[in-house]
Formats: C-alpha cells, structure tokens, sequence
C-alpha cells in the first residue's frame, strides 16, 4: 500500500467514525480533509460502494 492509499483509508476510517456519530456529511468532510463534501462522497462512494449519507444501509 502506498503512503497516498494509506492517507485515503485513515481518512475514511475516521469518516466513518464521525459518520456514525451522525455528523452531518460536509462537517466529516472537511474535517477529514477532503476541499469539498463533493470530492469526499466520490471517493467514499468509490470505497464503499454507497454515499456517506446512506453509509448505514450499506450491506457489508
């Protein structure tokens, strides 16, 4: 794993705790870095295969 794809999974594992602890979605995004929520739920999507905002309904 690249030091970049190591950078994506931290940020998302940390997404994914404020996401959980209903933070809204552009809050979990800039805070976890990403310059827009847009840019976030791309690669969130990408990741997961859903959106953040229905992160929970998601099947593992």
């Amino acid at each position: 794993m690249t030091f970049p794809q190591w950078r994506t999974q931290s940020r998302l594992y940390h997404a994914l705790r404020m996401l959980a602890d209903d933070v809204p979605v552009t809050t979990v995004a800039h805070r976890c870095g990403w310059s827009s929520a847009s840019a976030f739920i791309d690669v969130f999507r990408r990741s997961f295969g859903c959106t953040p905002g229905t992160h929970n309904r998601c099947s593992p």
